[in-house]
């Protein structure tokens, strides 16, 4: 799935300093889910105020989560 983050220099920095990615789950769900990010691309805003990353999200496969 792509997906598209929008933050600061300092936010999005973070997101790509990180190859796996977690989100919690509904409650009864699998509580933990881990992803992870390939084709990253970052763009910014003409006033280069705000950065854009957008990425390829697939499952990150139970060896390396």
């Amino acid at each position: 799935m792509r997906v598209s983050f929008y933050g600061t220099d300092e936010e999005i920095t973070r997101i790509c300093e990180r190859p796996i990615l977690a989100a919690l789950g509904p409650r009864h769900a699998q509580p933990i889910l881990a992803f992870e990010l390939s084709n990253v691309r970052v763009t910014t805003d003409p006033y280069q105020t705000m950065f854009r990353l957008v990425a390829d999200l697939s499952e990150a496969r139970e060896g390396r989560a």
